[in-house]
């Protein structure tokens, strides 16, 4: 069991570091280049095999609240690279998620599952008095997962927009790639910070790139739909 364990723990920080490298690289390579799709196809396989290690550590390490809550995050960071890529698949294949394959559906519907009991714990947690930064953490990530499956479940059987798999794509890679990162950032939380920090500074590694990065995926969701509205005159004009 110790060796499987240090297999999967290896394998998983290694998909990890990858996948900070890969998707740095499809972020800074010119948008549809040979480059930006091959880091971007083996960022979202990396991603998906540290979602697989991230449960199957779960399930043969002792339980604790943290892991359960890193498997938690591996879960939506999956996820969003996952249909972050599948908007593009789906768009070539003359598809949307208006009527999305079983895949998809389930996927969401999954998600979704995960990121109700994330909620419901967080809420437990709470209730029961328990006096660490985790029950906000449950709390926070679990709506943050929430609001992108309810966002897909509600697409379903509704016509999209034609830009939609443009936003979808780069909106759901960029959220995973803060997903993964911040967790990156946690696990060495206790090499950067002393020992005597205060709750609050470990709450704020969790949280401040989810803040910072969402504001950046804003301004760039901005920024493209004024040059799309702005295209789409001049050629009326």
């Amino acid at each position: 069991m110790k060796t499987l364990v240090s297999i999967l723990l290896i394998t998983h920080i290694i998909a990890g570091s990858l996948a900070l490298l890969l998707g740095l690289v499809a972020m800074l390579a010119q948008k549809g280049s040979r480059l930006h799709n091959r880091a971007g196809r083996v960022y979202v396989w990396c991603m998906t095999y540290v979602a697989l290690s991230a449960v199957l550590l779960f399930v043969v390490q002792p339980f604790t609240i943290f892991r359960l809550f890193l498997t938690g995050v591996a879960v939506f960071s999956f996820y969003l690279s996952t249909t972050g890529y599948r908007a593009v698949v789906l768009k070539r294949a003359g598809l949307s998620l208006a009527e999305p394959p079983t895949f998809d559906r389930w996927l969401t519907y999954l998600t979704l599952l995960v990121s109700i009991s994330m909620i419901c714990f967080g809420v437990f947690l709470i209730t029961s008095g328990a006096g660490s930064f985790m029950p906000i953490l449950f709390t926070f990530f679990g709506v943050f997962t929430l609001v992108f499956a309810l966002q897909d479940l509600r697409q379903f059987g509704k016509p999209t927009e034609k830009m939609h798999w443009f936003f979808g794509h780069f909106t759901r890679m960029g959220g995973s790639y803060v997903a993964a990162l911040t967790a990156f950032i946690v696990n060495n939380n206790a090499r950067m910070l002393p020992a005597n920090a205060p709750d609050w500074a470990h709450l704020a590694g969790w949280i401040v790139p989810s803040l910072v990065g969402g504001m950046l995926i804003g301004r760039t969701v901005a920024h493209y739909k004024k040059k799309f509205v702005a295209k789409e005159t001049m050629v009326v004009a």
